[in-house]
């Protein structure tokens, strides 16, 4: 269930934070790069936070007993060997902990964190978590296929790590009350997505996704949970689409938009 010490923090979602050297993995998804911040971004983003007093945290941390004070969480989702090469040195120097979400399939493969990575990361005091087996959207399979996708990854990073994984990031955004049901008998207890949609009765970690364009003006509003007129709106469709396609066709309609873009 959603720690105490995370409940009233503002919960950002990361994906690739792409300096100048960066290598693409080849398998990504159709749309990655929406979520691509730019590392000068992400450094400033950064400076920001510690800048205005926000204290970073994560499910680990003790409470807030200071009822003043900010809170906010890092995530980072996929695994992309970038968290590692780009990411990571920033957060050191902010002395920021952050959750790193890897797609057990694709660790270590090209452009995707190794365990020798990983095991650094846990080693500065970053949590490692689960984004799933293979990637796969949980709501469109069955049940048989969605404990596989939560409990082989699990169960492959706890063995090849040596350390407890208790955290998971839905992947792809699509969740109902059956998965999160099926993700805490996994053993999870700390489960992030996306966006929480309205009929959710299980508890889970709605999050803000970063976006490329962002100019640290919008990143700023995003810590007050404001959303600009035409972002909103935009948002609004594509939940709304999301929603009545349902996650197959809705991802195969992105894909094939996106070539285009």
């Amino acid at each position: 269930m959603m720690s105490e010490s995370i409940k009233n923090a503002i919960i950002l979602m990361y994906h690739g934070v792409v300096g100048k050297q960066n290598i693409v993995p080849p398998d990504r998804e159709i749309g990655a790069d929406l979520y691509d911040v730019a590392l000068d971004n992400f450094r400033a983003q950064m400076t920001y936070l510690k800048q205005s007093g926000y204290r970073v945290m994560t499910h680990r941390t003790p409470a807030l007993d200071d009822g003043h004070s900010s809170a906010a969480v890092l995530t980072f989702d996929d695994g992309e060997m970038n968290n590692f090469t780009d990411a990571f040195p920033v957060l050191k120097e902010h002395e920021f902990p952050a959750y790193f979400f890897v797609i057990a399939k694709r660790v270590g493969k090209p452009g995707y964190m190794g365990l020798e990575e990983l095991r650094a990361l846990h080693s500065q005091g970053m949590i490692i978590g689960s984004h799933g087996l293979s990637h796969e959207i949980l709501t469109d399979l069955l049940e048989t296929q969605i404990r596989e996708e939560l409990s082989a990854s699990k169960k492959f990073l706890e063995v090849n790590l040596g350390v407890e994984i208790d955290s998971l990031s839905i992947p792809r955004g699509f969740c109902n009350d059956q998965v999160l049901k099926l993700a805490y008998e996994a053993g999870y207890r700390t489960i992030f997505i996306s966006e929480r949609p309205d009929d959710l009765d299980a508890e889970c970690c709605s999050r803000v996704a970063v976006k490329k364009n962002w100019s640290l003006k919008r990143f700023e509003q995003a810590l007050r949970y404001e959303t600009p007129a035409g972002e909103w709106l935009v948002d609004s469709i594509k939940n709304g689409v999301k929603k009545i396609l349902g996650g197959g066709f809705y991802d195969w309609l992105r894909s094939n938009l996106l070539k285009f873009k």
